[in-house]
């Protein structure tokens, strides 16, 4: 969708856009069903040509094309026989063409094998989520992970940087960007302040999260994983400029008949920000930096496409830290980064039936951080390749296989400390799609793995299938064997004699989706296996950033189970959207540095997520709020001898956003406003003692309450509903 790439209603970034257009002769319509209802996010071509475009809610389309002769004009759509419509066109005029689509009820009627997996693109068959809604939840921010916390299964966790899944720490999830792992996915951490992730959802045309029981493509992550694919050609030549309260850029993208660039810089400076809200963390030195990037797309008639990209930021940020053991006074943290990366995609067609993807990418992260009068540098870098070979082997049967590379190292200096490994992955997987029956499914597939830093290697199976009990509602479940290296700052030290850590997966759900509305609950439990414990007879330190010199094994373990349920109403109010994502989560571990196994401190038990969205079309004016609960998570008390078995008060958070259209003369824009904790609830995330346990403070949110605001303006038109 043309507002997708348009409107980064992000915390940081909001657009203002000049496009460019050649076309001379204006093609418009509607495509609707056999009784009128209209398609929404169809998508509508002219044969043999690039030129297409997606119906908006509305299923409202506009094409521009410059050639005389006769065209065919085409709309397709999951669950649809494709619709065409011969046009004998004159250069300089509009013509309006209505395509009605025709149901495709065996489509329809198809299993999807989907435990554990929830989409967030444009397919109705399969998404939750559309990659608008990202754009559109109060609190989310513009940022991917951010829309993605709204679902049940995974943690907000305020005062840590990650993706935390069902009882899962950060280091257990894995992103992925056109079948490669992405290197340092959220930006360098800051004590007590989670960092937002390197995504915007304006970049990719398909975004996949899973909670457990993902494919055997990937490894490399005991929880879950975050399946990203970038955009292919953009859909017209654009240039756009943004500015904001955190910073500015410019961006643009050249439109050929076969190939495009695209590219853009930008400077953040959030002093303006920080500047106007109350912070409980005094930034000495507010997050500034400069990024770039730029991006090559080719494509051909038979449906290959090439894709090279390139990306660099660096940035700086300081901010006082809490000395635990004197908690009148500070430490300085001042924390500078860079980080760079570069990809190259290729997809060839043999036929209809057979295609290999290649990919390729290196990135390279460095960070120099002064903290306390102590100095500390780490520098990572990640090369990576993958190919596949994908078949359609009949009409029920498809198949791939594949093999990946991953080479990735660090180093840090500590002091006089100088630490690194290097690590080395060979992978290779294979998987079928089998559905004997339109309502039967079954998805088998077998990963397997080298370590050379370990010496080691793993067989991985993985199962999955579904049955649809009737057109709208189907049971699915999965098993699967997940292995990960030890952590990083384990593998810094050399001990190299542990093996793989291990997490089985058992999921089972129930999904009706009918009518704009979905329900999914899910069942799951997971066994932790050969987790890295340290070997200390100390104390407990709860630091995160304390030195760690001692040896290691597998001797952790631990489980996780609960039930997560999801339900989405579009259906019911006219202009009136919500979703509400319930969790429950039973889950111990004895890994790391804990002394008796216990519930990790970054778990709430309970998680509620209420998101609500409404559109007022006179005015223009689109409103969501979103309303999170968690109940109370673990700390450590030195005083208490049940480890971690305090609890905070439960963390509440009410955000509300709102996007206004208007118009003035040419330019057409929106005005966006957003609130973080509306109600200015004052959450506390924990707790930090003094090492004799007779003094504590409150580890608590960057801000209790936050705002941003901005304006969006463009020379193209677009609608009101695409809001």
């Amino acid at each position: 969708m043309k507002l997708i790439k348009k409107l980064q209603l992000s915390a940081l970034v909001i657009p203002l856009s000049l496009v460019v257009a050649n076309a001379q002769m204006t093609i418009k319509g509607k495509v609707t069903e056999t009784k009128g209802k209209p398609v929404p996010f169809a998508t509508v071509y002219i044969k043999n040509t690039f030129v297409g475009a997606l119906t908006d809610t509305l299923g409202r389309y506009s094409l521009h094309n410059s050639k005389k002769e006769s065209i065919v004009i085409a709309a397709t759509a999951i669950g649809y026989d494709t619709a065409f419509y011969n046009l004998a066109p004159d250069t300089g005029k509009t013509y309006i063409v209505n395509l009605i689509l025709k149901g495709n009820s065996s489509e329809l009627d198809e299993v999807t094998i989907s435990p554990g997996a929830m989409e967030a693109n444009n397919d109705r068959k399969v998404a939750v989520l559309t990659t608008l809604d990202i754009y559109t939840t109060a609190g989310a921010a513009g940022d991917v992970v951010g829309a993605i916390q709204t679902l049940p299964g995974v943690e907000k966790v305020s005062d840590q940087t990650g993706l935390f899944v069902r009882g899962g720490d950060a280091s257990e999830s894995a992103a992925i960007v056109d079948g490669l792992v992405v290197q340092d996915p959220f930006f360098s951490p800051v004590p007590g302040v989670a960092q937002r992730s390197r995504f915007g959802p304006y970049a990719f045309k398909g975004i996949s999260f899973s909670s457990g029981g993902y494919s055997a493509r990937y490894g490399q992550a005991l929880s879950g994983i975050l399946d990203l694919n970038t955009n292919d050609l953009p859909e017209e030549t654009t240039f756009n400029a943004n500015i904001n309260m955190a910073g500015l850029g410019i961006s643009f993208s050249k439109l050929w008949k076969h190939s495009s660039l695209e590219g853009g810089i930008n400077y953040t400076n959030t002093q303006p920000f920080y500047g106007v809200m109350k912070t409980n963390i005094d930034f000495f030195h507010p997050p500034t930096g400069v990024g770039g990037s730029l991006r090559y797309v080719w494509t051909n008639t038979t449906g290959d496409i090439l894709k090279i990209s390139a990306n660099y930021n660096q940035y700086k940020s300081g901010i006082d830290v809490v000395d635990p053991n004197q908690p009148d006074t500070t430490l300085a943290f001042n924390l500078q980064n860079s980080y760079g990366t570069g990809g190259v995609y290729y997809k060839h067609m043999f036929n209809e039936k057979t295609f290999m993807t290649a990919a390729a990418s290196y990135t390279q992260n460095g960070d120099t951080v002064h903290w306390g009068g102590e100095n500390f540098d780490k520098h990572d870098n990640r090369t990576e390749a993958r190919l596949e070979f994908d078949r359609q082997l009949a009409s029920n049967l498809f198949g791939y296989v594949g093999t990946e590379l991953q080479k990735y190292s660090e180093w840090q200096q500590f002091d006089s400390a100088n630490l690194s490994f290097n690590e080395m992955i060979i992978a290779g997987y294979a998987e079928a799609e089998w559905r004997p029956a339109k309502w039967l499914g079954i998805k088998p597939g077998v990963r397997y793995e080298y370590s050379q830093l370990l010496g080691k290697d793993d067989i991985a199976p993985r199962v999955s299938a579904a049955i649809r009990l009737n057109k709208y509602g189907q049971i699915s479940a999965a098993y699967g064997m997940f292995y990960q290296d030890p952590g990083d700052k384990y593998l810094l030290f050399g001990d190299t004699k542990t093996n793989f850590q291990e997490a089985t997966h058992y999921i089972l759900n129930y999904q009706y989706m009918q009518d704009d509305r979905t329900f999914r609950v899910e069942g799951y439990y997971k066994s932790y296996n050969d987790l890295i414990r340290e070997i200390t007879e100390g104390p407990y330190d709860p630091n995160p950033y304390r030195p760690f010199y001692w040896p290691v094994n597998n001797s952790g373990y631990g489980y996780a189970k609960g039930i997560d349920v999801f339900w989405r109403d579009k259906k019911s109010l006219k202009n009136f959207d919500y979703w509400i994502s319930y969790s429950y989560i039973d889950t111990k571990r004895l890994y790391a540095n804990y002394i008796a196994e216990a519930t990790p401190d970054f778990v709430a038990n309970n998680n509620l997520n209420i998101v609500t969205k409404y559109f007022f079309e006179k005015p223009g004016l689109n409103v969501s709020l979103t309303y999170n609960y968690a109940s109370g998570r673990p700390f450590y008390n030195p005083n208490n001898p049940v480890f971690l078995g305090d609890r905070t008060i439960p963390y509440q958070d009410l955000a509300a956003s709102f996007s206004f259209l208007f118009r003035v003369k040419k330019l057409f824009g929106v005005w966006y406003f957003g609130v973080d904790n509306v109600t200015n609830n004052q959450n506390i995330l924990g707790y930090n003692y003094s090492d004799n346990g007779q003094v504590r403070y409150p580890i608590v949110p960057a801000f209790y309450r936050s705002f941003f605001t901005g304006i969006f303006l463009s020379l193209t038109p677009f609608k009101k509903d695409e809001l």
